[in-house]
């Protein structure tokens, strides 16, 4: 921008977009193994992320779409969208490998029998809580036989508790709701990263479209959207956390150990201090980073690496 050294800040910005472009086609790739993941293991994650209350066959990719703050209940009969653009059956090839293949909704989820990927039929909400329920008192009458060496009755409480324990953590929770994530604050954060992430690939390609074709160094408005695009992927970031950690709400641990569970005996102010400690501590290093870069900045580039 301040129109120095540009035939070494011409070869920096080859790289890099050669590198960013190559990044973020990586990143969609990766992108592609997780919604695998999710769809296969986290249903109602991937539920949230898209906004999908009711299953399907075939479902498509919603690629823009507002959600309704009218909905309220996850079986009530208000259009969960105020608009949406979908991509026809792309989330169904997306999570099972197949553009036919069923996906279900947040109802399907919390009121079973659909059928699953293994062939088996999906369970309830009330008929998972239930055997959670039976798993946790069979865990705590297998500790107090054991205590009282009573072996045989021992025996018999694994047994109940390895048959059920695929639902242990539901025993814990107390309605359907305590199962649903924030769909809002999941869906919005997920597809606005999808967005940034589609936006820098096509931004690097523009890029290196002007490197090598153009006049790179009088396009300006380039430039200064080269500058201000920096916070996008720190912010693109923050949002796949956002989608990691809510969406995965209410579990610590899938099916086995929800947050309300997991809670540590550590104080509050414990956390507190650790948490103050380890802001001054990654501020500072921010600070010494800002401060080395903006130097060097101002350097500007040795005369033999001008010259290389």
């Amino acid at each position: 921008l301040k129109s120095r050294h540009t035939d070494f800040a011409i070869k920096s910005l080859k790289i890099g977009s050669l590198v960013g472009l190559v990044s973020f086609i990586m990143l969609a790739v990766t992108g592609d193994g997780s919604a695998y993941h999710v769809a296969q293991k986290q249903p109602m994650k991937l539920a949230a992320m898209e906004g999908l209350y009711k299953g399907t066959e075939g479902a498509g990719l919603v690629a823009v779409g507002m959600l309704n703050p009218a909905k309220e209940k996850y079986n009530d009969d208000v259009d969960p969208y105020i608009f949406k653009i979908e991509i026809p059956k792309l989330l169904s090839l997306l999570g099972y490998r197949d553009i036919n293949a069923f996906v279900p909704g947040v109802a399907d989820i919390i009121e079973g029998g659909y059928l699953l990927p293994d062939g088996t039929t999906s369970l309830s909400f009330q008929e998972r809580r239930e055997r959670g329920l039976k798993a946790i008192q069979a865990l705590a009458d297998y500790q107090t036989a054991k205590k009282e060496g009573r072996d045989a009755d021992a025996a018999n409480h694994e047994t109940i508790l390895r048959e059920n324990y695929a639902h242990f953590g539901y025993g814990y929770l107390e309605t359907e709701e305590d199962l649903i994530p924030n769909i809002p604050l999941t869906f919005y954060s997920f597809h606005l990263m999808v967005i940034i992430g589609i936006y820098f690939i096509l931004f690097f390609v523009v890029m290196l479209y002007f490197l090598y074709k153009k006049d790179m160094v009088n396009s300006r408005w380039l430039q200064y959207v080269a500058l201000w695009s920096l916070p996008l992927a720190y912010l693109a970031s923050q949002l796949g956390w956002v989608v990691a950690e809510v969406g995965r709400q209410p579990w610590t641990i899938q099916d086995i150990l929800p947050v309300q569970a997991s809670s540590s005996a550590i104080s509050a102010q414990n956390v507190i201090t650790s948490f103050i400690l380890f802001a001054l501590l990654f501020t500072s290093l921010l600070v010494a980073e800002v401060t080395i870069m903006v130097k060097q900045i101002r350097k500007g580039p040795d005369s033999e690496e001008l010259n290389t």
